[in-house]
C-alpha cells in the first residue's frame, strides 16, 4: 500500500452518513474540525483512478516510491498514479464526518495549521472556518482557513473516522489488479465490479482510461 507522510509527499506527483466535504462556489464558507491530533497523523494515499461498472473509482497503488513498477500491475501497464489526501473533517453545521479530497500540495497547508495550532494541543480541539476563493470549475481555486475557537474537544468526542482504503479507495491485491488489467473488472467483488455473466472473460488489450493528474 503506497501511503506517504508529509516528509515523503514530494516523492509523489502533483495535484488534484460519510459524504464528501465541498464548497461549490466562490465565497462559500463552512466551519469544521480537522480530525487529526498532530501532523504525524496525516497520511496521503497513492491511488490509480479506474472505471468499473461505468463508474470512476480509486484503487490502491501497490508500489512504494522508488520501487520497481512490477510491484503494481497498474503501474506496470503505464497507468498514472494520483497522490491524494482524503481528509476527515467534522462538519459543524451538519454534525457529520465528511471526507475532503485534496491533492498532495495541500499537505503544506495542513503542515502550517499543525505547526501553528497543534504544538500545545490537538488540532481537533480547534474549530476552523474554511472559505473558498474561486468560481466553480476554476482549477486555480484556493482555500483560506481561519481559526475560530478551541474548546478541548477530542477525537473520542466525535463520530468514528471512516476507513479510506477499503471504502472510498478500493483495496486490491496484486492478483486482483492483474485481473483488472487483463479483463477490465474484478473477480467476485460487489464494490469492485462483479461480473454480470458466467462466461469466460475476454482478455483486454489496453487498460481502462484514466486521468493523468498526480503522477509519480
Amino acid at each position: 500500500m503506497a501511503r506517504f507522510s508529509y516528509e515523503e509527499a514530494e516523492n509523489y506527483g502533483g495535484n488534484g452518513g460519510h459524504g464528501f466535504f465541498s464548497l461549490a462556489n466562490d465565497g462559500d464558507v463552512a466551519k469544521v474540525r480537522f480530525m487529526y491530533n498532530k501532523l504525524e497523523d496525516i497520511e496521503g494515499v497513492a491511488v490509480h483512478q479506474i472505471e468499473v461498472n461505468d463508474k470512476k473509482r480509486y484503487v490502491n497503488c501497490l508500489r512504494e516510491y522508488g520501487k520497481p513498477v512490477d510491484d503494481c500491475p497498474l503501474c506496470k501497464k503505464g497507468m498514472f498514479v494520483n497522490a491524494k489526501l482524503f481528509i476527515p473533517v467534522y462538519d459543524i453545521e451538519s454534525g457529520q464526518v465528511k471526507i475532503w479530497e485534496r491533492g498532495k500540495k495541500f499537505f503544506g497547508k495542513m503542515a502550517s495549521l499543525c505547526s501553528r495550532y497543534a504544538s500545545k494541543e490537538d488540532l481537533v480541539s480547534h474549530i476552523f472556518e474554511v472559505e473558498r476563493h474561486g468560481k466553480k470549475g476554476d482549477t486555480q481555486t484556493t482555500y483560506e482557513i481561519y481559526d475560530c475557537e478551541k474548546d478541548g474537544t477530542t477525537l473520542e468526542d466525535l463520530p468514528e473516522v471512516p476507513d479510506i482504503v477499503g471504502g472510498l479507495v478500493l483495496d486490491k491485491d496484486k492478483d486482483e489488479l492483474q485481473y483488472f488489467v487483463d479483463y477490465g473488472d474484478f473477480p467476485d467483488s460487489d464494490n469492485g465490479g462483479r461480473r454480470k455473466s458466467e462466461e469466460m472473460p475476454v482478455r483486454r488489450r489496453t487498460p481502462a482510461t484514466v486521468n493523468n493528474e498526480d503522477t509519480f
